[in-house]
């Protein structure tokens, strides 16, 4: 049965590899990494627990290895609630992994093998799009197979669907695939990667926001890390500075896809777009204060108590 709430998340699962260094090394350059960390990540295992860890009404669909790793994402699933029935199996690739550089500042530079991310095949893919008619909004990222990617937007494009598509990991596709989506939402190096256009002020973002739009969604949210978000709807830029209460940020690894998870909550449950970006802000901001991926996301009980209070501030 269909449900405007309900949530499909597809999308990447990752063992992460977590590097804490100094700075990003330059080439040919040799660092000393000052701390090494296991961890589960990609940009769909973050989305779906953090949406899980919201409350959200969703189902999450990835492709994993028969390996180590992907044991362990199963049984992190678990833990945090995530129904198995659409996670489907590779008997000879690998799990996916990432390999985050951490710097001293917070900031991070991910390395991504796709492993068994990119090897659906088509009778998953079928599945896919058959439970898609359950679902009011589908949450999507390009961290999988590209033709995936794209099956499943029109098909979410055909049913009703509200897909909401986070634009990385950056890489270069034709805007056309974005067509239909209620969101389109690249960081600045995402963006640049789609349109061509290097973000270094706020007249550039703008182009690169009108750029995207043409691609024929309904509304592109340019994330800008630590200052916040730019909407643009096709009227109107607004910008959306970022929460500072939550505390300082030591590792913002997941803060991308807090956000994007939060948003969709926030629009499932009837919020408006403005309030469900500054709902995704107050969520991004505690992640960034944690380090981690999976670690770093936020339950419901702290998001609404600093969104909460966020609104009182500005009042």
């Amino acid at each position: 049965m269909h449900s405007s709430q309900r949530i499909l998340v597809v999308g990447s699962a990752n063992a992460d590899v977590i590097l804490h260094v100094p700075r990003n090394p330059v080439s040919g350059e040799s660092l000393l990494v000052r701390d090494r960390l296991n961890g589960l990540g990609g940009k769909g295992s973050n989305r779906a627990v953090a949406l899980s860890r919201l409350g959200a009404d969703m189902q999450f669909s990835c492709k994993i290895g028969r390996d180590t790793q992907g044991d362990i994402l199963l049984s992190a699933y678990e833990r945090e609630n995530i129904a198995p029935d659409l996670i489907f199996y590779d008997e000879q690739t690998g799990t996916g992994t990432a390999y985050v550089l951490v710097e001293e500042n917070g900031n991070n530079t991910i390395l991504s093998y796709m492993g068994a991310n990119e090897t659906y095949t088509r009778n998953d893919l079928d599945k896919l799009l058959s439970a898609m008619p359950r679902f009011g909004y589908l949450s999507l990222e390009l961290e999988i197979s590209l033709p995936v990617v794209e099956e499943l937007l029109s098909e979410a494009r055909a049913c009703g669907v509200h897909a909401i598509v986070d634009a990385g990991p950056a890489r270069s596709v034709p805007l056309g695939l974005f067509r239909g989506a209620l969101v389109l939402s690249p960081n600045e190096v995402e963006a640049a990667e789609l349109t061509g256009i290097a973000i270094t002020s706020d007249r550039e973002a703008r182009q690169a926001c009108v750029k995207l739009y043409e691609s024929g969604c309904r509304n592109v949210i340019l994330k800008l890390g630590a200052q916040g978000a730019m909407l643009y709807d096709g009227q109107e830029f607004i910008r959306f500075p970022a929460y500072r209460g939550a505390g300082e940020a030591v590792d913002t690894t997941a803060a991308g896809d807090c956000f994007m998870a939060a948003l969709t909550f926030g629009l499932s449950r009837g919020m408006d777009m403005h309030g469900s970006i500054r709902y995704a802000n107050v969520a991004a901001a505690i992640s960034v204060t944690r380090p981690g991926a999976i670690d770093a996301l936020p339950s419901r009980e702290e998001v609404d108590r600093l969104y909460a209070r966020s609104l009182e501030e500005e009042s």
